[in-house]
This record gives structure tokens, C-alpha cells and sequence, in this order.
């Protein structure tokens, strides 16, 4: 049986880099991510969910679909909280997740329409598929849909492993304040 990993991290406006992807910091951060699902992959992680939020999930599920060039055998699912959740979005964001989109292995949409809590169930479904929740994460955020999803996959009893964003260490079974 493949193992299965989601994906789970701050969004752009909450890295010091905001959405300068070019900044030396964020070019460090993604290929820590990369090493650490290449890693995964390995180690027999076949199935990767993404929740295709922007920040993390957008950079987890390109670094996927580059990792489906290399591999065949790994599957990248989209799990979608609604339609339209790239409404606000800017249209570099919006081209992105269409390419993501149009060449992921499979697409999951949970709801038609926005519901004040369709991020919620989006990430609560991540951490229910999945038998590893990765992680992109400042360990010293005291809030965040990011930290929540990792205190319910914390509390099931999920194998967790966090990339600190402050110092860009691997965190295996952390444990959260």
C-alpha cells in the first residue's frame, strides 16, 4: 500500500518575503521543501495531496508535478475546499494553480460553494487521507489555520515532520505549545 503525504503551510504574506520568490530566503526554503519530498518520496510516499492554497501548497504541488517528470509512479490529488478559491487572486497565482490543475493526477472538490468553514473541512480532509502531514511551518506562530491542522493531525495521532521556516531544520514528532 502507498503511503500518502499532504501538504500544509503558511500562505506568501506570512514569510518575511512575502511574494518575492526570487528573495534568497525563499529560494532556500523551496529546496529544503523539495530535498524533504524527494525524501519522502524515497521512503515511499507514492501520493501527495495538496489543499492548493497560496504559498505552500501552490509551491508543494509544483515541486510534485516536477517530481512526476523524474518519477513515474508518484500521483499528485488536488483537494479543492470550493469552487473558485482563486477569486481574489493575482493572475500569476491563478495561471499556477491551472497548470497545477491541468496536470495533477486527480482532482477532489469538496463543495460546490465557499462556506465559512470550507478551508476547515479542507484541511481536516487532508490530515484524514493522509498517513504523513508535511509541514511548512514558523514553530513560533501561536496562530494559524497551518498550526490548527497540525494540532488535528497531532491529536490523531498522524506522523508529522515540520521545516521550520525560521531555520530551516526537519522536525519529526514535534510538539506544539
Amino acid at each position: 500500500m502507498n503511503k500518502i503525504c499532504s501538504f500544509t503551510g503558511h500562505r506568501p504574506s506570512k514569510f518575511s518575503f512575502k511574494y518575492n520568490e526570487e528573495d534568497i530566503e525563499c529560494i532556500k526554503l523551496k529546496a529544503k521543501i523539495i530535498e524533504q519530498i524527494e525524501k519522502m518520496y524515497l521512503g515511499g510516499v507514492k501520493i501527495f495531496l495538496t489543499g492548493c492554497a497560496m504559498g505552500v501548497d501552490i509551491w508543494c504541488g509544483e515541486i510534485v508535478l516536477q517530481l512526476m517528470k523524474k518519477y513515474n509512479d508518484i500521483k499528485l490529488y488536488c483537494i479543492l475546499p470550493c469552487n473558485s478559491i482563486e477569486q481574489n487572486w493575482s493572475k500569476s497565482y491563478k495561471d499556477r494553480l491551472k497548470i497545477i490543475l491541468n496536470n495533477c493526477t486527480k482532482i477532489i472538490l469538496l463543495q460546490e460553494n465557499y462556506t465559512d468553514d470550507c478551508f476547515f473541512k479542507r484541511n481536516k480532509y487532508l490530515v484524514d487521507k493522509a498517513n504523513i502531514i508535511f509541514g511548512v511551518y514558523d514553530i513560533n506562530c501561536n496562530k494559524s489555520g497551518t498550526k490548527n491542522t497540525l494540532n488535528y493531525a497531532k491529536n490523531i495521532n498522524k506522523e508529522i515532520i515540520i521545516l521550520n521556516t525560521n531555520d530551516l531544520e526537519i522536525y519529526k514528532h514535534f510538539y506544539f505549545k
